[in-house]
């Protein structure tokens, strides 16, 4: 335990070495012991009437003897993000150094208020780290980097891994990070989609993604359907899906997505075909009987499963437009690189009210040692 703990230590050093450089610039430098060395920010509001208060959170390292790292977090409240670094500075007597931060925690009403000031001050920051990963949480910020994650110096540490190893297996993508929203909150055509967060019985969760219209956030959709949506918008994302009977009678397919989008403008109408490519390997199957000797049942497995993906492309599809009513595809995106960028369009009421066709094609590499 003791070893896994220092192997662990020896990158959050690193980092902070690097981050002490190049924020130090031409002032003294400083002993580490001496500095706030942050591994995440936080963010929160206070709404009162027409008086909102911003709170900017900061998980700083603590350096304990023996080599063991802790964290503590500061708080700072102020009208405006700015002056929250003057009012931070009144209540802590250490220095705080930007650059090793890892992620960025966004409260439920925070973002639901609008994250575009908070976006452009962190991005233009030289010396804040623009690919920290920003996620939304149920609740107030503080309260989940308040928590303490078994095993890592801060919940920032935990959630920042959390989120950098959803892509695996959850087909999440890794645009999620400061500098991607900086360019897509006012991008024509696109909407921000970010990772969601709640504390569980069991720990910080991952539970679904948050939707966006320009930098609000509009409604939060569950983990199911937040694979299913990453299926239609990214290209190239991995996870896993299943088709399953009984407890008993299930098969497990590993497979990576790639799509491609075609857009056919008719008069005032955009009519969109989105194709869904699943490429990838069988890697638990009690379902489907010779599998890997019968071509019949493999040609079964691919219709059942492209029949499964469509049918749930289209269910969300249909939420998307009716329910959600937010373009959360970047179809709008795909319209305008084609026909040409129009000022005032609003591409979330002319996706939602356009065609909508998705194609799934599955193809199997390999289904393991052995027929079931």
């Amino acid at each position: 335990m003791k070893n896994n703990k220092k192997i662990y230590t020896i990158p959050i050093l690193a980092c902070i070495a690097i981050a002490i450089f190049f924020s130090s610039g031409l002032r003294q430098q400083q002993p580490v012991e001496q500095l706030n060395i942050i591994s995440a920010i936080g963010q929160d509001i206070d709404l009162k009437g027409d008086i909102v208060n911003y709170i900017t959170l900061f998980s700083v390292y603590l350096f304990e003897p023996q080599e063991k790292i802790e964290s503590h977090v500061i708080n700072s409240t102020a009208t405006s993000f700015g002056q929250t670094r003057q009012t931070r500075q009144l209540i802590d007597d250490k220095e705080s150094i930007l650059g090793s931060e890892k992620i960025v925690i966004e409260s439920e009403e925070a973002v639901m208020y609008g994250i575009r000031n908070m976006i452009d001050i962190l991005f233009r920051n030289p010396y804040l780290n623009d690919t920290a990963y920003i996620v939304v949480c149920k609740g107030k910020a503080s309260n989940v980097l308040d928590m303490k994650t078994k095993g890592y110096p801060s919940s920032g540490d935990f959630i920042a891994g959390l989120i950098k190893n959803s892509k695996y297996y959850n087909f999440f993508s890794d645009n999620y990070k400061i500098i991607d929203l900086f360019f897509a909150v006012d991008s024509e055509g696109r909407n921000i989609a970010l990772p969601y967060i709640e504390i569980k019985d069991k720990g910080i969760e991952i539970t679904g993604m948050g939707l966006f219209i320009r930098d609000k956030m509009v409604t939060k959709i569950s983990i199911n359907e937040s694979k299913t949506m990453n299926m239609l918008k990214e290209n190239n994302v991995r996870g896993i899906l299943t088709i399953q009977k009984s407890a008993k009678e299930a098969i497990d397919y590993y497979a990576t997505s790639k799509r491609k989008i075609s857009c056919i403008k008719k008069g005032d109408k955009y009519n969109f075909i989105i194709n869904i490519d699943l490429k990838g390997d069988i890697i638990a199957n009690t379902l489907y009987k010779n599998l890997q000797s019968s071509h019949e049942k493999s040609d079964e497995f691919r219709r059942d499963m492209a029949k499964k993906v469509k049918k749930e492309c289209d269910d969300f599809i249909t939420k998307m437009k009716n329910q959600y009513k937010v373009d959360c595809l970047d179809l709008g995106q795909v319209a305008a690189a084609k026909y040409g960028r129009q000022t005032g369009v609003d591409w979330n009421s002319i996706v939602c009210n356009s065609e909508i066709e998705v194609n799934v094609k599955v193809n199997v590499q390999k289904t393991g040692r052995g027929d079931y």
